[in-house]
């Protein structure tokens, strides 16, 4: 079934002009489209770009680095993005496609001697940027300090401003939580310097809320010292009091409205840092005889948007505003009436006091009519204001993906190059839906600022990541005659099958119009099909128009290709829900309901967090091993049956692997011996295991698990051959005591743990292809790993039969970590044999009959199984029952 053209509910926007500077647009003042949808954004009238696709203007600043690499490569889309986004070398005036917080990092790091960002700045992503920059190594980024936020935090930054020698400025990323940290040291902190407060804090819940307006903090701001400068920012403001801050010297605090518009990716010009004083305030309707008193952040936003024009706004954006301006706004021939907007008494107390210290002290105070004042407790805008009127033209789309899918972000920016729309994205994650909720807004230009919320109703909804719907009402703020884009890998038969019986109910009863994209997540170029497929939904058309067609091709420099657009084209149909059941409800039944969307984690990786992210494998210092002796209850194997070493010999149990919550035994090889002639082709050999004083009990038909070690040889020549040192001492999670770590050498690692020379699956050759750093290599492993690569991927497996160490040492460009190694290839599996014998009869003894299987590969090197390496020394085994033996991990048993 064909693309069905959209009515001109989404296609009423001017469409995308190019973001690269090969594509331009055609002038014109024209935005809507006319009701039957006849016309599209590319038409001769469109403010967008021609159906001809000529360029006529540049529209980014040619100073911005471009992504040299192809799409399908590692990492292009991520370098797209990250060339239009500010950085530690950005020059002043360069076009910058990123949130007012990107900005100020980068600022912050080219103008300051030292940037210092406590750890709950960075946990909300405030300073995180910075933080990479260091980690990376990129330039400035030494400068960056990462700190703790603790009782005495500003003691370490008021001895570093003491005793620096430098007159630079000192930057600092904390959150209003940390200010009660940093008070105490205020007064000592010497030099220039400026703290950036973001208001954003977890809540009790752990989301994320602003805590501006928290009650006690506005307080606290104005009991600063007197050599200090409070300044309130938000949007783009942020970075205009930034350049300002910078281009000045002082002691500065800039409370950041770090929640919702200061994360908000918009197209900022790169600033200059300027000198120049601002009147620290802000009027809205100055007329008004009733007007509202806030500080810069969020709620001052949200009541600006809705603020009916017999109210006024007064936003303050400095706790030192210009006496003479304030005077001459707030006084005159008609009393005006200040409602101090506050979370509580004491707070509203605190921020009148501030507007009172400004008008007695101007030098007409003494001839103005005073204003009248009385106190408002409100903690959000909803207490003040009515819900803002939708703004006409605004089309608002919502998506539902994956935390690192770049969809959102390529789409912003893409728009964001018009300079007759109005662009803004926002990102919001999600740790129970392990996703992100992006909300893409699209607006003329000439439309009134409005900050994006979790909340936001959408005119579409997009959802890419299966497990996102599973638990995420994604109906929940979508519009009535909405559309819902559904990018999963479902049929159209199944998609009233995988819907929910509300969801089924919802969608007809506000007439929802249902598509379903069909692409394969998997393919390397998919974030560019779905580029395409968004904007046939946006003209309408069942073909993406010429124009547009030239317009993405010029965003990614020329390397569109036919097949992205095509497969967009042929992938994307509209299903009929007028067509669909509601199914019944078993009586005695209820229907699960989804969640709706919690922010409670950062966007994109910043916001992946993996369970025990802080316990993974990492190479540690010789001490620590020395640790696990001292503190054995913290790391010993719990309830493990030991045999005494001393009156045995024998090592003890916690020295050999695995470990494991299955009862194991500690048993001696007490024989081995072959059974066929010398000049037999075949090796069976009778085994006999003495488990004397090890309580190891066993019936008939029962079978017992050995765990075979990898060879002592092989495995320091690994180690020598991939630059391992096997002394190293790697520190990993213990599978048997949360909470608690297990150190091995590198070659105790190797040898008794990881299966190193087991067959690896398809799913370790795509994960190289990721870090192949040579693109034939890279292709190579990502071939073995499709479907069309499976002749070639059976004949390594069962004609060479290779292994992971093989695989290592053929790709090595896909160089992995000793670290990695453990989470890329698998523990070795015991390998499990029917006993041979009855407890009964032999007594403290197992007695195996077992057949050696070995032979030479096609490069001549001989091999055998894991059944001899496993029966010639010490180990450790575990009984199972011989109707559920599972098999071998090793290819060749």
């Amino acid at each position: 079934m064909a693309p069905v053209a959209l009515t001109s509910n989404l296609t009423s926007p001017p469409g995308p002009p190019a973001k690269k500077n090969q594509a331009g647009i055609v002038a014109n003042s024209g935005i809507a489209l006319d009701s039957e949808g006849d016309s599209t954004p590319y038409s001769a009238t469109s403010t967008a770009v021609s159906e001809s696709g000529e360029a006529q203007k540049t529209l980014v600043d040619e100073s911005l680095a471009s992504s040299r690499s192809l799409p399908g490569d590692n990492g292009y889309f991520t370098n797209l993005l990250a060339s239009s986004n500010a950085t530690t070398t950005t020059k002043a005036g360069s076009t910058i496609f990123g949130s007012a917080i990107d900005v100020l990092e980068a600022l912050a790091v080219q103008q300051s001697q030292a940037v210092w960002i406590y750890d709950d700045a960075s946990e909300v992503g405030f300073g995180r940027r910075a933080l990479k920059w260091a980690e990376e190594g990129a330039q400035g980024g030494e400068k960056v300090f990462a700190l703790q936020t603790r009782d005495g935090a500003g003691l370490e930054l008021a001895g570093y401003s003491n005793k620096s020698s430098s007159s630079g400025k000192i930057s600092v990323f904390a959150t209003l939580a940390t200010l009660p940290y940093l008070l105490p040291s205020l007064e000592a902190i010497k030099g220039d310097i400026v703290i950036h407060l973001a208001s954003t804090t977890p809540s009790a819940t752990l989301e994320f809320t602003d805590s501006l307006y928290v009650p006690g903090v506005l307080k606290s701001l104005t009991n600063l010292p007197s050599d200090w400068d409070v300044v309130f920012s938000a949007g783009s403001d942020i970075v205009d009091s930034a350049s300002k801050i910078y281009g000045s010297s002082g002691k500065v605090i800039q409370v950041v409205e770090s929640t919702f518009s200061g994360r908000e990716t918009l197209s900022y010009k790169f600033p200059s840092t300027q000198s120049t004083e601002g009147a620290g305030f802000d009027f809205t309707n100055k007329d008004a005889e009733e007007v509202y008193v806030l500080p810069a952040g969020s709620v001052a936003s949200s009541v600006a948007a809705s603020l009916p024009a017999s109210k006024g706004l007064l936003t303050i954006t400095s706790l030192s505003p210009n006496a003479d301006k304030l005077s001459a706004a707030l006084t005159g021939e008609k009393r005006k009436t200040l409602s101090i907007v506050a979370s509580s008494k004491s707070d509203a107390e605190a921020l009148k006091a501030v507007v009172l210290a400004s008008i007695y002290s101007a030098s007409s105070s003494s001839k103005a009519v005073l204003p009248a004042f009385k106190t408002v407790i409100a903690a959000s805008a909803s207490d003040l204001v009515s819900a803002p009127t939708p703004v006409e033209n605004t089309k608002t789309i919502s998506f539902f993906t994956a935390p690192l899918s770049p969809l959102p972000e390529l789409l912003a920016h893409l728009f964001l190059s018009s300079p007759t729309l109005k662009t803004q994205l926002a990102q919001f994650g999600s740790s129970a839906a392990r996703g992100v909720k992006s909300i893409l807004s699209l607006a003329p230009a000439s439309s009134p600022a409005r900050s994006l919320a979790v909340n936001t109703a959408a005119d579409v909804a997009w959802v890419s990541d299966a497990n996102v719907h599973k638990f995420t009402d994604v109906l929940a703020n979508l519009n009535k005659n909405g559309i819902l884009v559904l990018e999963l890998p479902w049929t159209e038969e199944e998609v009233p099958v995988k819907l929910t019986r509300s969801e089924i109910i919802k969608i007809k009863e506000n007439n929802i119009r249902v598509f379903l994209l069909d692409l394969d997540p998997s393919c390397s170029v998919n974030p560019l099909r779905e580029q395409a497929a968004f904007l046939l939904l946006y003209t309408g058309k069942q073909k993406l128009p010429q124009g547009v067609w030239k317009v993405l091709d010029a965003f990614h420099s020329g390397n569109l290709g036919r097949e992205p657009v095509e497969d967009a084209q042929a992938a994307l149909i509209e299903v009929t829900p007028s067509e669909w059941s509601i199914p019944e409800l078993e009586e005695g039944k209820t229907e699960k309901t989804k969640s709706v969307w919690e922010w409670d984690a950062l966007a994109g990786e910043a916001g992946i967090v993996t369970l025990g992210e802080e316990q993974k494998p990492a190479v540690s210092a010789w001490d620590l091993a020395a640790r696990h002796l001292l503190f054995r209850e913290a790391f010993a194997v719990p309830e493990a049956k030991v045999v005494d070493a001393e009156s045995s010999g024998l090592p003890g149990i916690a020295g050999l692997r695995p470990s494991m919550a299955d009862e194991t035994f500690l048993v001696k090889v007490s024989e081995n011996r072959r059974l066929t002639p010398q000049t037999y082709d075949r090796n069976v050999f009778h085994l006999e295991l003495d488990s004397s004083g090890t309580g190891l009990k066993y019936e008939i038909g029962e079978a017992i698990g050995i765990h075979g070690w990898n060879d002592t040889k092989e495995v320091l020549d690994f180690c020598d051959s991939y630059g391992l040192e096997p002394d190293a001492v790697v520190t990993f999670p213990n599978p048997l005591k949360a909470g608690t770590m297990e150190s091995r050498t590198t070659f105790q690692l190797l040898q008794q743990n990881v299966d190193l020379f087991g067959q690896p699956g398809k799913a370790f050759y795509a994960s190289l292809a990721k870090i192949a750093k040579v693109k034939s290599e890279a292709m190579t492993l990502k071939f073995i790993s499709a479907p069309e690569g499976a002749e070639l991927f059976k004949r390594m497996a069962e004609k060479e039969t290779v292994t992971f160490a093989d695989v290592l040492q053929r790709f090595k460009s896909a160089r992995v970590s000793i670290e990695d190694l453990v989470g890329l290839i698998p523990e070795i599996k015991p390998r499990h044999y029917s006993i041979a014998s009855s407890q009964k009869a032999v007594g403290d003894k197992v007695e195996l009959l077992i057949v050696t299987v070995d032979w030479v590969d096609a490069k001549g090197k001989s091999n055998i199984t894991c059944s001899m390496t496993c029966a010639n020394v010490f180990r450790l085994a575990t009984i199972r029952s011989m109707y559920s033996i599972p098999r071998c991990s090793h290819p060749w048993c």
